[in-house]
């Protein structure tokens, strides 16, 4: 692999770093990306962080692609639980291209400007890394740089003030621009603003000509959207404030609980998945205290008993259990003796999250504690232990490849065997037909916003194309509230069944899948099932989202951009399935279906330190 990285300019001011690096690599396509993990290490955690990198290069006819990355990182948030250790700190980098995987890479580290003030860390360079030592002195170092400089909280502290008098100002006009917007309506003035365009009403447009006078006075827009979030918020972050003294209280008046450990969940309100594997497991065990903390409901839906709950829990567990990102837990600072074990809910490692999106939409800030207190992760396979320690925040070690106890059921012919004569006395019109299993995932950022672009995917010419012999299963993305249209003539070779709770029981009685992104594709290889990929939008998903491995080498099948093209794959039993048995290998460790005896026994491991 061609390729070499410059950095030419590094800042350090305090505990912030910024580096200017210029790169350049061998082309290797319009959907393979390069990606540089700078790794940090201070002698009792490491960080994998990425470099971010907004936008490529190529030029016309040049078989090489360029890229400048100017990011400023925190040095004094990366690392979470000896963040005050005040240890030296040692960078390398590592690349990841296609197939091409490198650790500790040669970096011409010659800044054109090398500034630092020398306040927290005294910076050095040697071959291939940087070193940062920690000045011994740097609290009163600090302390004086913020007196010098306090001017600048004057500053942020005059703006704030004078936006607020604006606003009270805009309040008093208020009446004034009433009647200005009446003038604009029945046009003997022009409209304020640029979004009339948008409104059908002339109710619409005179409410947007007033927050238009308004925000161009003082910044500030009234809606009742904005006045409903905001009473919203002011809820939750009251019950956040309930709910961390609740926490600080029983920790200072109740000890931990040597024996107890907690399965805490926001996101279901049945022990299912993971959870209900590891809970079979011990729950016959005396000498523990289970508990068991499920719900759907967010803080703002909360009741104080709730809360007081969730807060004893996780005051008084040794070990605490989580299946699913669990915000609130985060909101906590944790007892030392306390252990939290995440049994992340994928297989593998494919779309990115967490940390890992630094710096892409809605990616997760430096200084968020989201995921960082875990002490443990459980994954499936060795290979993904750096996607998990990047994306999670946390060091390396904190990642045990101990398999997916629910991936266990693949392993077991008796529960195959039961689940298939249930789905099939379930839903007869699958018998004795070839099951075509559609389940995407879904686009948008979080669950608020969640959708698929149902007009992408045509039931009624795709059960035309392929024929009489298949049936169609569609399955969503729990994420996803809309329906997929279902012509009432196909209605009974398509069932949708995205209300299905276990979508690992619909494998069994699969026989082709098509996805997208959805990480399905690890289970699926478990049962050696052919997959295609209808990914009408992948480069758009590479931007915005991206994957930690190329796409194009990654899955387990063909994948196509036009519905036409998948639909001619399958008549034409065009499947690639030998791509199957490789992807099932490198991302399963085990096939023993003895995952949930792993996960129990770090579990003891965790109640015994």
């Amino acid at each position: 692999m061609d390729y070499s990285l410059k950095v030419r300019e590094i800042h350090i001011r305090a505990n912030k770093i910024r580096f200017v690096v210029d790169g350049e690599f061998e082309y290797l396509g319009p959907l393979s990306k390069p990606k540089i993990i700078l790794h940090f290490l201070n002698g009792r955690e490491d960080r994998r962080i990425p470099l971010v990198i907004p936008k490529l290069g190529q030029d016309e006819g040049e078989n090489t692609i360029t890229f400048h990355s100017d990011y400023t990182y925190l040095l004094d948030q990366l690392f979470w639980k000896s963040r005050n250790c005040g240890n030296d700190i040692r960078m390398y980098a590592h690349v990841l291209y296609g197939d091409y995987y490198e650790e500790k890479i040669p970096v011409k580290i010659e800044p054109e400007i090398f500034e630092q003030d020398g306040l927290v860390y005294q910076c050095s360079i040697e071959e291939n890394s940087l070193v940062f030592v920690h000045q011994a002195d740097w609290k009163k170092k600090l302390e004086h740089f913020e007196r010098v400089h306090s001017g600048w909280k004057l500053k942020r502290m005059l703006n704030k003030i004078y936006h607020w008098l604006s606003f009270i100002l805009a309040l008093c006009l208020l009446p004034w621009f009433l009647f200005d917007g009446l003038l604009a309506t029945v046009g003997i003035i022009g409209y304020a603003g640029k979004d009339q365009a948008n409104k059908k009403t002339l109710l619409g447009k005179y409410i947007v000509h007033i927050n238009a006078r308004l925000h161009y006075l003082s910044q500030h827009k009234i809606s009742f959207r904005n006045a409903k979030k905001a009473a919203y918020n002011w809820v939750t972050n009251t019950k956040k404030c309930r709910l961390i003294r609740m926490y600080n209280r029983m920790k200072n008046s109740m000890a931990v609980e040597p024996q107890r450990i907690s399965f805490i969940s926001v996101r279901r309100n049945d022990l299912s998945g993971n959870f209900a594997f590891v809970y079979e497991k011990i729950k016959d065990d005396k000498n523990l205290d289970i508990q068991v903390y499920l719900s759907t409901k967010d803080l703002f839906h909360m009741s104080n008993d709730e809360i007081r709950r969730f807060a004893l829990l996780c005051a008084t567990s040794k070990v605490i259990v989580l299946d699913e990102y669990t915000p609130y837990v985060h909101y906590l600072s944790t007892r030392e003796e306390t252990r939290i074990v995440q049994l992340w809910h994928a297989c593998g490692a494919f779309k990115t999250f967490g940390f890992t999106r630094l710096g892409k939409p809605k990616g997760s800030p430096q200084r968020t504690a989201m995921h960082r207190s875990y002490d443990y992760v459980t994954v499936s396979t060795k290979n993904v232990r750096i996607c998990h320690s990047e994306g999670f925040g946390i060091p390396t070690a904190n990642v045990v490849p101990t398999g997916i106890p629910r991936s266990d059921v693949f392993f077991d012919e008796d529960y195959k065997k039961e689940t298939r004569a249930r789905l099939f006395k379930q839903y007869p019109m699958l018998q004795g037909k070839k099951v075509i299993l559609f389940a995407p995932t879904f686009r948008g950022n979080v669950k608020e916003d969640a959708y698929y672009p149902m007009d992408k995917f045509q039931v009624d010419w795709f059960m035309d194309a392929v024929g009489k012999d298949y049936v169609l299963i569609i399955k969503h993305h729990p994420f996803v509230k809309e329906k997929h249209p279902i012509p009432k003539e196909y209605r009974n070779r398509v069932l949708d069944l995205s209300e299905e709770t276990e979508l690992n029981d619909l494998l069994f009685v699969t026989d082709l899948i098509i996805t997208d992104y959805s990480s399905l594709v690890f289970e699926a290889s478990l049962l050696d099932i052919p997959m295609l990929f209808y990914t009408f939008d992948l480069k758009k998903y590479i931007s915005e989202r991206d994957f930690y491995f190329d796409f194009q080498s990654f899955v387990p099948g063909h994948f196509f951009y036009t519905q036409k093209k998948l639909e001619q794959a399958i008549v034409n039993q065009d499947f690639a399935q030998e791509k199957v048995e490789a992807f099932k290998k490198r991302f399963f460790d085990d096939f023993d279906g003895h995952s949930t005896e792993r996960v129990v026994k770090l579990l003891y491991q965790a109640m015994g330190e």
